[in-house]
């Protein structure tokens, strides 16, 4: 529609105009919602895998005369992302709301067309085309919609396949370290059980070898021997505190390489972010040619 159309479509001064304006906004924005298609259903892949919950439809705010002619003139969708140039969640999220917005406008465009093919002599040709020009602008939203939505998805199904693996990985390791555990505990078991025995049996030798032995050398032995462990159990005693020593150096170091791994993690993290942030930036600061609008 020329521009003196718009204006007189947009004017405040008649309340008819305004009445008209506000109707066909209603229009457009209820065709928008009854038209649709819904192309975000995933379908379920080969083997009956489940696949992440569709993301909510976008639903583009009421528009106002100054934001249809800013969408009117701005370039196509197809030009503003090519098919393949969707690299992250955030820009699959700005497709989506600009094809809402986009949806919203072509549907308004469609009523203004066939309002001002109204008064045209050929009426019937005249509509026919609105309703390609419609078409086409259609076709071309829902190729880019379509993108926007499998590339969520993928994104989603990403983010749950690395969780499942991590949480593998964490199982694995959990089960090797309660493993190691039990056969350590059966290990110390199964050595306490022959010390015990051993100690038995060379009790019951003392007491075999010393049955015709006096009561009172029996004692003294029996104290000799306790002042000679006592003895070794000291002697002993720096080699248990550096072996314990030992051990509490070793729990720290592998506390402190689980820690530097997860610092490690997060960082990559952190700077995966950043790139993608970056390049959203730079998508959006690039300069684009608007069309000039019909």
């Amino acid at each position: 529609m020329i521009k003196n159309d718009m204006q007189v479509f947009f004017a405040d001064a008649k309340g008819v105009s305004v009445s008209l304006c506000a109707l066909v906004l209603m229009l457009a924005a209820g065709g928008v919602a009854a038209q649709a298609p819904d192309t975000r259903q995933a379908a379920a892949p080969a083997g009956g895998a489940a696949t992440a919950a569709a993301p909510a439809p976008v639903t583009a705010a009421p528009m106002t005369r100054e934001r249809f002619e800013q969408i009117e003139a701005r370039t196509p969708i197809r030009q503003r992302y090519p098919a393949g140039s969707i690299k992250s969640v955030e820009m699959a999220q700005a497709v989506l709301d600009e094809v809402a917005e986009d949806r919203q406008a072509v549907q308004l465009r469609y009523v203004l067309d066939q309002r001002a093919c109204a008064p045209k002599f050929l009426v019937n040709k005249c509509l026919e085309e609105a309703r390609d020009r419609k078409r086409l602008a259609e076709k071309d939203l829902k190729q880019a919609e379509y993108e926007a939505n499998v590339f969520q998805r993928q994104a989603n199904v990403d983010d749950r396949d690395r969780s499942l693996a991590d949480q593998r990985a964490k199982d694995q390791e959990d089960a090797a370290r309660r493993q190691a555990e039990q056969k350590q505990k059966e290990a110390d078991s199964a050595r306490k059980v022959q010390e015990s025995n051993a100690k038995n049996r060379e009790v019951q030798q003392r007491i075999d070898a010393n049955k015709d032995v006096p009561a009172d050398y029996r004692v003294r032995e029996h104290e000799a021997k306790q002042r000679q462990q006592r003895a070794e159990d000291a002697a002993r005693a720096p080699e248990r505190a550096a072996n314990a020593a030992e051990r509490q150096r070793r729990i720290q170091e592998a506390e402190q390489h689980r820690l530097e791994v997860e610092r490690n993690k997060a960082e990559k993290e952190r700077e995966r972010a950043q790139r993608q942030q970056n390049l959203q930036n730079q998508q959006q600061d690039s300069p684009t040619t608007a069309p000039a609008a019909r």
